[in-house]
């Protein structure tokens, strides 16, 4: 009996502590779980917190605003990019003047050693500033492509807009604010209608030094002319897509250094239509007319007298130009032209060959030098006379400023022709300032 009392009490014993056990395991698991969701809600609370926060959706809206900002910075830089690729030259406007030397266009005397000054080998048309024949034909852009090689690197290193990861990313258009109400753009200025000039005014001053300033094969003079001059041009008037009119009003001023006695003055008037035929050729039908007069009065007795007319000449051209260029700095010009003249005395009148081939490199955008040779054959029409004449030299063209353009010539000059007295031999030395005044 004692012994089941003390089995019974064992047995209660053993109960009581076997239950409580696995109560206190249930409530240590119970408290584990609890523990671990509150963890895992505390670690997902502050991600949840950073992107409600006020700071953070505004660190969010500025993220998409720089990814916005940096699109539209590469847009414009890709526009800036292909605006500085050179455009066709078709489109573009032609402006273009006989830049080339062209000393047996504008020519006086006659066969004979007479009062009146030969002028076979002195400019006739003088280099001109901003309508040169470059800017009929483009000009190559300097350091192109290292400039497009700059703009592709600033391209490339863009700041891209910062990655997001697919929870971010859901999380963010989860709280990401309606978009308040677009407000209508604010009103646009009329564009101001740019003025488009008519014409422009330009002014020369130059230098022109020979060893044989008549052309004589007798005894041969060097002398120097000083001439100055102001040139009135009209823009280029657009006919068609690729035609263009242009005239000019020319009036010079030549004096000689030593030959004062004949000195004399320059008008002419020129017409032009310019055809765009490709893009590195054009072609050019042009008519002109120059009046050339003495500016002082004979030493011989009613000899002539200021302001004489000696030489009045119509001139019908056709010419024919192209640019090819090599590399990116050296360009390869030609030019041909065929001149018809009738000249006031017709001792004068003749038909002009000339063709002109210049090699020019761009050391820099102002800067440009090159090697020149023209060569030209004259046959005149009422008598027995016709002339070979060759010109090589080189030349270096500088743009001082906008407005002012320096040119400088220096070569030899050869040929020969069938009046006995004629010798066109000897070197020339030229410099050329040119001066835009102003348009209009």
């Amino acid at each position: 009996m004692q012994m089941k009392i003390w089995k019974g009490l064992f047995f209660w014993i053993l109960l009581a502590f076997s239950g409580g056990s696995c109560y206190c395991i249930k409530v240590d698991a119970a408290e584990s779980a609890n523990i671990n969701i509150w963890r895992h809600h505390n670690n997902f609370a502050p991600k949840i917190t950073s992107f409600a926060s006020p700071q953070n959706h505004q660190q969010c809206q500025q993220l998409e605003q720089e990814a916005i900002n940096s699109f539209c910075e590469q847009s414009s830089e890709s526009q800036s990019l292909r605006s500085q690729i050179p455009s066709n030259l078709t489109q573009q406007t032609p402006q273009i003047t006989e830049q080339t030397p062209a000393p047996t266009e504008n020519s006086g005397g006659n066969q004979e050693q007479d009062d009146s000054p030969q002028l076979e080998v002195q400019p006739s048309n003088f280099p001109a500033s901003s309508d040169s024949i470059e800017q009929l034909l483009n000009a190559p852009e300097i350091n192109e492509s290292e400039r497009l090689e700059r703009l592709w690197q600033l391209l490339q290193e863009q700041k891209q807009p910062p990655l997001e990861s697919d929870s971010d990313r859901e999380l963010g258009l989860r709280l990401r604010p309606r978009p308040l109400e677009q407000l209508p753009p604010p009103p646009t200025e009329q564009p101001v209608v740019q003025f488009k000039p008519i014409g422009n005014l330009q002014a020369r001053v130059g230098y022109f030094q020979t060893s044989n300033i008549f052309s004589s094969n007798d005894s041969p003079i060097e002398d120097g002319l000083i001439f100055s001059g102001l040139r009135l041009a009209s823009a280029y008037f657009p006919l068609g897509s690729k035609t263009y009119l242009n005239g000019s009003i020319d009036g010079n001023l030549i004096r000689y250094i030593d030959q004062s006695q004949y000195n004399y003055n320059q008008v002419r008037f020129n017409l032009s239509i310019y055809q765009q035929l490709s893009q590195r050729m054009y072609g050019r039908v042009s008519w002109s007319n120059q009046q050339l007069f003495y500016a002082n009065n004979s030493d011989r007795l009613d000899s002539f007298k200021a302001g004489d007319r000696f030489l009045g000449e119509n001139s019908l051209q056709l010419s024919l130009g192209r640019r090819d260029p090599l590399t990116s700095r050296l360009m390869l010009e030609s030019f041909y032209e065929l001149s018809v003249n009738f000249a006031d005395p017709e001792s004068r009148n003749r038909v002009i060959n000339s063709f002109w081939i210049s090699l020019n490199y761009y050391l820099q955008k102002p800067l440009q030098v090159g090697l020149d040779y023209q060569f030209s054959y004259s046959d005149f029409t009422q008598r027995e006379r016709e002339d070979q004449f060759h010109r090589l030299f080189g030349h270096l063209n500088y743009q001082i400023s906008n407005s002012i353009n320096m040119n400088v010539q220096a070569g030899v000059t050869l040929g020969n022709s069938t009046a006995q007295n004629i010798d066109f031999d000897g070197w020339f030395f030229s410099v050329n300032y040119n001066l835009d005044l102003g348009q209009f």
